[in-house]
């Protein structure tokens, strides 16, 4: 009986030990792995080939005109909702226009200095510029979502080719925009 609670106590100061240890030293080792990782990735100006992925998230929210969105900074809370970041004031905006007249009527997307221009999926039906994705399979129900390919026609991103994905909660809140790019072959 002694000996049980002598291998109880010493396992629970060992696992208490093991806890305050990870603790203390799992931001640190966290924060050193995030800046290495950090480090370890060039911008999209200092990449010496052009092979990787780029992939750019923002939020999006209809203007108040209605004629556009606005895109601008995200932010999640400690749930990991998302929603606009209103406190970056230096951090990329932008705006999505699905009537584009500098890109024949069809939509366009800035962000910053990078233009990305939408395409038909098939060159002669413009309406496969949008592949709509609805709650229920119902149009126009939220959550939908909205993907559409792109072609970066302008800023560092130039030449890159992708997806862009609106993920819409509803049609008046706004939602995520999702920007995925590699290189044009």
């Amino acid at each position: 009986m002694r000996a049980r609670f002598i291998g109880r106590a010493a396992s629970l100061a060992f696992l208490l030990l093991l806890s305050v240890t990870v603790s203390l030293a799992g931001p640190r080792f966290a924060s050193a792995r995030l800046q290495e990782e950090a480090d370890a990735t060039p911008s999209a100006e200092d990449q010496p080939s052009r092979e990787r992925l780029v992939t750019l998230v923002a939020w999006y929210a209809p203007d108040e005109s209605g004629d556009f969105l606005t895109i601008g900074p995200l932010d999640t809370n400690q749930f990991l909702v998302a929603g606009p970041n209103n406190q970056d004031d230096r951090a990329l905006t932008g705006r999505a226009d699905f009537e584009d007249p500098d890109n024949d009527g069809l939509p366009r997307i800035t962000l910053g200095e990078s233009v990305f221009d939408a395409y038909p999926v098939y060159e002669d039906d413009p309406a496969s510029v949008f592949r709509w994705l609805y709650f229920n399979d119902e149009p126009g129900e939220r959550p939908g979502t909205l993907v559409m390919q792109i072609e970066a026609t302008a800023g560092p991103y130039e030449g890159y080719i992708g997806t862009a994905t609106f993920v819409s909660r509803s049609a008046e809140s706004g939602g995520v925009l999702v920007i995925v790019l590699k290189p044009a072959e």
